[in-house]
């Protein structure tokens, strides 16, 4: 009777505990402490895809469609602890007769499934929109990008409606219109609407080009010529405050071809988080490592393979180089696409030795791709290669006062032209030196 009597009492103490902690959640500084609400777990089913296409002209379309189950939980008011299991991924391979697309399995699909399932990720709420994350120390940019993209279906509208003109998202804080659009005891029906090109961290991202190209460095003034917007509608269970469907649909439109705001070059992602369960909990620990802190607009990262290899570039360049022996002539430009954009998918470890290999088949079309390429370790490797040239010779120095020319030069771009200069010091290099060091 003792041990019952006790059970009993230690009960009522935890409902009276866990509704202190509540309430003192409800007047906490994190305003999403009214709508997650501590010792919850909260699973939903989270799917997001990308479809880039003409809007009007053609019914082709592409892009990625992921699904994840989506579990959050609460130990602490306002720390959050993100799990995402059972992930798949999908890519459009094929457009139906009403204009819908068809999926098929990815390449890398069971790869991203184990990525995304290996590491949950906290993540914490200060303020009105202060998010900061706490990966693992093994956590890829990429997969962390994508799980920023489900904690941001998360940052809902909170209950202080005057507090929501400035949401935090993966482009920064934005500035936001906030629409009720249902109201019982709570606003359960709620959209917003967001101009991205005004949030805090929105920026145009540039991508290798050839070093030959005539018109570069025009991604800032192209995407000014982009419309960016956001439109988001969230439904709420009246009684417990929490999010039971949320929706985000983004827009991106080419303004100068397009029409009416609508048809054109355009790219369209969706987002949507249908709860399925919430059950209580009983962990109260949040353990994280500060070092590790990053925030939630997206980190831009190297999109080079972790598993490398020359192959398919040498396999490439063997296609390319016996072309001329067949009647395939029309597939030359393509084939040599081909071949650049794998030589810029390879890392430095892994590009020298091929190109070396590449010298043994065709000199003239290595250098021809070498110098078209444009990253980082391509310039590396033609500045090397470079160096098997006699050092009295003019077109060493001809190469490398162009080198000393090219804008924005690499770390490691200094630090092989600083060689060529201990090689050979002539004015040209020494120009070059200067060159690349001052900019």
């Amino acid at each position: 009777m003792f041990f019952e009597n006790l059970c009993v009492a230690l009960e009522v103490l935890k409902c009276y505990t866990e509704q202190d902690v509540e309430n003192a959640a409800d007047s906490s500084v994190c305003l999403l402490a009214k709508r997650y609400k501590n010792f919850r777990r909260f699973v939903y089913n989270y799917e997001a895809e990308t479809l880039n296409g003409v809007n009007g002209a053609t019914d082709n379309k592409s892009g990625p469609k992921i699904f994840c189950k989506v579990a959050v939980e609460v130990p602490q008011t306002c720390s959050f602890v993100l799990h995402t299991t059972e992930c798949s991924l999908k890519e459009v391979s094929d457009v139906d007769g009403k204009g819908n697309p068809v999926y098929r399995p990815a390449v890398g699909a069971k790869a991203f499934k184990e990525a995304m399932a290996k590491n949950p990720l906290k993540f914490t709420v200060d303020g009105q929109n202060r998010v900061k994350l706490y990966p693992e120390d093994d956590e890829p940019i990429n997969i962390l990008n994508v799980k920023r993209g489900v904690v941001s279906t998360l940052m809902v509208p909170v209950m202080e409606e005057d507090k929501n003109d400035n949401m935090p998202t993966v482009h920064g804080v934005c500035p936001t219109e906030f629409t009720v659009d249902a109201r019982e005891d709570i606003a359960t029906d709620v959209s917003v609407r967001r101009d991205l090109s005004n949030c805090d961290s929105f920026s145009a991202r540039g991508q290798d080009v050839s070093p030959l190209a005539i018109v570069t460095g025009m991604n800032y003034p192209l995407s000014k010529m982009i419309s960016s917007t956001q439109t988001c509608n969230y439904k709420f269970d009246n009684q417990k405050k929490h999010m039971t469907k949320g929706t985000c649909t983004e827009k991106h439109i080419f303004l100068p071809l397009s029409s009416q705001n609508e048809y054109g070059i355009s790219t369209v992602m969706k987002q949507t988080m249908t709860l399925q369960e919430t059950t209580k909990i009983n962990d109260r620990i949040f353990n994280h490592n500060e070092d590790n802190v990053r925030f939630l607009p997206m980190e831009a990262f190297d999109a080079k393979s972790p598993a490398q290899t020359k192959n398919a570039a040498i396999e490439t360049l063997k296609q390319l180089n016996t072309l001329s022996q067949t009647t395939k002539g029309e597939e030359r430009a393509s084939l040599f696409h081909k071949l650049v954009s794998e030589l810029r998918g390879l890392k430095l470890d892994v590009l020298g030795p091929a190109v070396a290999e590449m010298m043994d088949l065709s000199e003239p079309l290595s250098w021809q791709a070498l110098v078209q390429c444009g990253t980082a370790e391509c310039m590396s490797t033609l500045i090397r290669e470079l160096r098997r040239l006699p050092s009295s010779s003019l077109d060493l120095d001809a190469a490398i006062y162009a080198l000393g020319l090219l804008p924005n030069p690499s770390p490691q771009m200094v630090k092989d032209v600083l060689l060529i200069a201990q090689y050979k010091q002539s004015k040209p290099t020494m120009y070059a030196l200067c060159n690349v060091v001052r900019k």
